[in-house]
């Protein structure tokens, strides 16, 4: 009989938590060795269980999944990580790519996908959602979006993302062939548009609505 495949879920939605594992436990070829509902039980659980496979959500608690899959990477390469989360922003994608996470897939997803995710990491693929491509498309359209619903000119959407990556207003200057006095003045146009006052929430605004 063929060993099973041992899946580690975390997720602090335990409702979302237990209906992961009582979906895939009546699959014959996967295990469900255990579930975590905080990033810091990850690792410990990771040590004990010893899983091929651990399904990992992006918000949890006291560390967030995508610390939990850069540590794991590191300290359990063994593992495939399948980043399992509602988030389709093109920044945590691009950033889960670039650490060498396994898998990523959207919480809309039907339990056979996620199925063929496992058996796809496990056989030592990877698997990224299809319906990652088409958010991303959706992307190409994001200055409109912006533009729209926060009267923001194409140029501010490009100066927030650069303000969203730790670029100064010099090095912005530089880059974009403005004077330093124009990119304050789209700073302060940018602020009174999304009724911000400190630059940390400016830089959030940026990665949160992925344009950093």
């Amino acid at each position: 009989m063929e060993t099973p495949i041992k899946i580690l879920i975390a997720d602090d939605h335990q409702l979302f938590n237990d209906g992961m594992k009582m979906m895939l436990s009546t699959e014959d070829n996967l295990q469900i060795v255990g579930q975590v509902f905080s990033g810091k039980d990850v690792l410990e659980a990771v040590n004990r269980l010893m899983p091929n496979v651990i399904l990992l959500d992006i918000n949890m608690p006291h560390i967030n999944g995508l610390d939990v899959a850069s540590q794991l990477l590191k300290v359990a390469p063994t593992v495939r990580i399948i980043v399992l989360t509602m988030y389709n922003d093109r920044k945590f994608v691009d950033d889960c790519k670039k650490m060498g996470v396994h898998g990523y897939i959207l919480k809309n997803s039907g339990v056979d996908e996620v199925i063929n995710a496992i058996e796809t990491v496990t056989a030592g693929k990877k698997y990224y959602d299809p319906k990652l491509t088409q958010a991303h498309k959706a992307n190409l359209h994001a200055d409109d979006f912006f533009m729209k619903q926060f009267q923001l000119t194409k140029r501010e959407i490009e100066i927030i993302g650069l303000i969203g990556q730790s670029f100064t207003n010099e090095e912005i200057a530089d880059k974009l062939f403005l004077s330093v006095a124009t990119v304050k003045t789209h700073r302060n146009n940018i602020n009174l548009k999304l009724g911000i006052n400190k630059p940390a929430d400016l830089v959030k605004f940026a990665v949160e609505h992925g344009l950093a």
